[in-house]
């Protein structure tokens, strides 16, 4: 849809918006007004924000906020600016910090793999002290040593992966 253009809008706005329409303005004017498409949209929104501004003004004043001084708006804005600065900056940080930790936890998960049969007679020497005390006791170490490096990845990767994603994606 293509916008229609009037050459007197501007002056129906002007008069609107300063309060002379319909009366303190020319005839000729507000006869052209009602008689463009144009023109008349123009009247009714202009009208329409004029009375909304005046609206919001009568509401601030009867709320009596004092607005703070020029120089104390610029300095909060310098120092919001300062700090999404610091923000912007520290986020390749935080995400390198997620990979490092993920690639630490692999490794922890690998060299506990690796090592994980020299530690294997210990728990033969736990066991035989819990066997006697109680079969279930038995039954759940012997899981335990099978499945034992999967078991340490998994609780290791349990208790990273909030920390990193809350590191990630915390909002400073």
């Amino acid at each position: 849809m293509t916008r229609r253009i009037c050459e007197h809008e501007v002056a129906v706005t002007q008069a609107v918006l300063s309060r002379q329409w319909p009366d303190a303005c020319d005839a000729a004017l507000r006869q052209h007004a009602e008689a463009c498409e144009v023109c008349a949209e123009v009247v009714d929104v202009a009208a329409l924000l004029r009375e909304d501004y005046d609206e919001a003004r009568k509401e601030i004043a009867q709320r009596h906020v004092p607005l703070p001084s020029a120089g104390q708006i610029w300095w909060r804005a310098a120092v919001h600016a300062r700090a999404e600065a610091a923000r912007a900056a520290a986020r390749p940080l935080v995400w390198g910090y997620g990979i490092a930790a993920a690639c630490a936890i692999g490794l922890m998960v690998a060299a506990i793999s690796v090592f994980w049969p020299s530690m294997l007679p210990a728990f033969d020497r736990v066991g035989a002290v819990t066997a006697r005390m109680a079969p279930t006791a038995d039954m759940v170490l012997a899981l335990l040593r099978a499945r034992m490096p999967i078991v340490i990845g998994v609780v290791a990767f349990l208790i990273a992966a909030p920390i990193a994603l809350y590191y990630a994606l915390r909002e400073e």
